[in-house]
């Protein structure tokens, strides 16, 4: 009990220092959260009068902070980083348990928590700025839950009303539980569905039209080209500031081929090497996550928190491989979540290639294709 309260205080500070320093230039809860709430607010409905691109359980998250305000309690970005803080606190009681009952070294489940504690502080600047960890953590909970097979599906389904793309995993997941997975589905989905009907197809609009991120691998291999080829223009309009051009168009054409492939790979191999233990699990998640990193048109810093609560949950029998795990993923979060790194990229390295391609690769995606290879040699239990 003693060492569970000193874990729970080391948390508070963890959580404290987060709170205390907010981004300084950008968020979007302020932002963008703040402008669907106030939306809401007047009368404008998400799906049916405007596009929305996020699942239907984010209403709630992005909303509560609304009417808490108009009620003069808070403000909303105040309220939405507090909402967000207790929800974290809640998560970090049932993930400590679980840690303290993993079968592991007691450095390994040391370095665990530390490594829960650090890297949301590493990556402050988005920890409590977004859905991100909400999303994680409910797939996170959904593992540590999997022998209670209802609860395992209430949590999994959970992480898919906030964001879709868990969704494939249920595949691998499905034992012979359908009975569970339909009920789980309907206590999620049930009232969305029925309030919203055909209209969620607004999401897949949203998404659909959106161009190649700045920040995703396919946008660094388009600029890449483009330093030889100086055929395409950087569009000036956030969020996702993608090239535009000919070499983009037949990058969008093949990642639309490439993204659905690569998911349906993982899959097969998820179902394959039947990783439906609890490592298994978290071996899949991973893997699932860092395939899509390099897939997907869409990719934002706060994605980094995605794999964040599996590494720490995951059951290492080699403190080395957790040591390597971790470090890239902290080398990961330094280099996309904070400013602490700052380099001079158009500078010319090798002509044509300006020294933000090098930095790019050896500093963001080697590090993350590293990550993948670690994930995948995890033992399967």
């Amino acid at each position: 009990m003693k060492q569970k309260i000193i874990f729970f205080i080391l948390f508070l500070l963890s959580r404290w220092y987060i709170l205390a320093n907010p981004p300084v230039n950008y968020s979007d809860v302020f932002h963008d959260y703040r402008r669907y709430a106030q939306m809401w607010q007047s009368g404008i409905t998400p799906y049916f009068k405007h596009l929305y691109e996020y699942p239907p359980l984010t209403i709630p998250l992005l909303y509560l902070p609304e009417a808490l305000n108009q009620l003069n309690i808070g403000h909303y970005y105040q309220n939405y980083r507090f909402q967000i803080f207790i929800l974290d606190a809640v998560i970090f009681i049932f993930i400590l348990k679980a840690l303290i009952k993993l079968k592991t070294k007691p450095l390994s489940k040391y370095l665990s928590l530390g490594f829960y504690l650090i890297a949301p502080m590493v990556a402050k600047d988005f920890f409590y700025e977004g859905i991100d960890w909400v999303f994680v953590a409910s797939l996170a909970l959904a593992i540590v839950f999997m022998s209670k097979r209802l609860l395992f599906w209430i949590f999994f389904w959970l992480s898919t009303g906030i964001k879709l793309l868990t969704a494939p995993l249920a595949l691998v997941f499905l034992k012979k539980d359908w009975k569970q997975m339909i009920l789980g589905f309907l206590l999620v989905w049930g009232l969305p569905l029925l309030i919203f009907r055909s209209s969620l197809g607004v999401m897949f609009v949203y998404n659909n039209e959106r161009g190649i991120k700045y920040a995703a691998f396919p946008g660094f291999v388009v600029e890449t080209i483009n330093y030889f080829t100086h055929s395409e223009v950087r569009r000036d309009q956030p969020p996702d500031f993608e090239l535009q051009g000919p070499v983009s168009q037949a990058a969008e054409k093949a990642v639309s081929i490439i993204f659905p492939l690569s998911i349906l790979l993982v899959l097969i191999y998820g179902k394959k090497k039947k990783l439906d233990s609890y490592a298994g699990k978290i071996k899949i998640s991973l893997i699932f996550f860092l395939t899509i990193f390099f897939t997907a048109k869409i990719f934002s810093q706060p994605f980094h928190l995605w794999y964040v609560p599996l590494i720490a949950l995951y059951p290492f029998k080699s403190i080395k491989h957790q040591l390597a795990m971790m470090a890239l993923a902290l080398i990961l979060l330094i280099v996309d979540t904070t400013p602490w790194i700052r380099v001079n990229e158009q500078m010319m390295v090798f002509n044509p290639l300006p020294l933000k391609f090098f930095s790019y690769l050896f500093l963001r995606y080697l590090p993350l294709a590293g990550l993948l290879w670690l994930s995948v040699k995890l033992p399967n239990r």
